[in-house]
């Protein structure tokens, strides 16, 4: 599989600096599709029109059972063009972000517009170095404490995005553990969950280009092809709440990223800085993995507030430390997340009116 920021044969491709501002944000658009999202359920869509871009949730993949509130879908293309901000400073655009999740029924997150030429800083460019190599690490990191001023430099970073980054203090890592095992055990015990958790499970040598591939996970091939029909029927208690417990209560590193309000808003600028510390931490040897289930479980969640003794709304619970090299999972092609491109004059239809979308 051809990476998605490669001109093929891991050749860097060519930012058209002679061309329009509508080409030069569809050159960008690789690397804003590179962020995280649960499941890999790649929720965005994009309109461009000559210096404007406009960046939609695409519904259709909104988890409803997991993700009920279109929160994480909205953290998750807060994400999106968070990247998308780095690599137009790397390629020398600065940019201007107005936020409107909340504000429109159409679907409309944000709008952002390609500004005045600018260098980049070396900041800069070390996260932009990073986009392509962040990765989710759902396995066990080695024993290396994370440095105590990369911790505060990343709360610092958090800030400057309008986030709230908190490191879970020690004494309450047993009560965050205990609260992990529970959206563990309560999301498990739904059908519903098993099922659209299922859905999105791929196989290795799957095709799709969305969805988390066995190898994601740790499985062979063969289980793999299995684990679709497995999860679907999981019963009782589950390797991954005695896993995820063991993971919150022993890790080097866990952190809570909270908002001031718990608005569409306000999930658009957690994704914004989650994306920021995610890569300030990749540029740093670090991988991410996340404990969504702590705050998808809407009573766990509340919970997890009170036991942090925080009076902000927690968005995501994650854990940092050094892991192994891992491949990265597949990502859509652009043609199907650019939905219209125009020059500013007559604009060009990208992709066919939407409909039910196979997740």
């Amino acid at each position: 599989m051809r990476y998605p920021v490669d001109g093929g044969g891991g050749r860097k491709s060519v930012f058209p600096a002679w061309a329009g501002p509508a080409e030069r944000l569809r050159f960008l658009l690789p690397y804003a599709i590179l962020a995280p999202s649960r499941h890999n359920a790649q929720p965005w869509l994009f309109e461009i029109e000559g210096p404007e871009l406009r960046l939609y949730g695409d519904w259709r993949r909104a988890l409803r059972v997991a993700d009920p509130q279109g929160r994480e879908l909205v953290i998750a293309c807060g994400a999106a063009l968070y990247n998308l901000q780095v690599a137009a400073l790397h390629y020398g655009h600065a940019t201007s972000v107005e936020i409107l999740a909340g504000s429109r029924k159409d679907g409309l997150l944000a709008r952002l517009t390609l500004e005045e030429r600018r260098p980049p800083t070396p900041q800069d460019e070390q996260l932009f170095a990073a986009i392509g190599v962040r990765r989710t690490n759902r396995f066990a990191f080695d024993a290396r404490e994370v440095p105590f001023g990369l911790i505060s430099a990343l709360v610092r970073e958090a800030a400057d995005q309008g986030g709230c980054l908190r490191v879970v203090d020690r004494t309450v890592r047993p009560a965050v553990a205990e609260l992990v095992a529970e959206g563990d055990r309560q999301q498990w015990a739904s059908a519903r969950f098993r099922s659209e958790l299922a859905t999105w499970s791929r196989s290795n040598q799957a095709s799709e280009t969305d969805g988390l591939p066995g190898y994601a996970n740790g499985l062979s091939d063969s289980a793999s092809v299995l684990h679709r029909v497995l999860v679907r029927l999981r019963r009782g208690l589950s390797a991954e709440e005695r896993r995820d417990r063991h993971y919150a209560l022993n890790t080097r590193a866990l952190l809570t990223l909270c908002s001031h309000n718990d608005t569409p808003a306000a999930w658009f600028v957690a994704g914004q800085s989650m994306q920021r510390v995610l890569l300030r931490a990749a540029a740093n040897g670090l991988s991410a993995s996340f404990f969504s289930q702590a705050v998808e479980v809407a009573p766990v969640r509340a919970r997890l507030r009170e036991a942090l003794g925080e009076l902000g709304f927690p968005q995501v619970l994650f854990r940092l430390g050094f892991g192994r090299p891992l491949r990265p999972t597949p990502r859509r092609p652009i043609e199907l997340v650019l939905r219209s491109m125009s020059t500013g004059a007559q604009p060009q239809a990208i992709v066919l009116p939407m409909a039910a979308a196979k997740p």
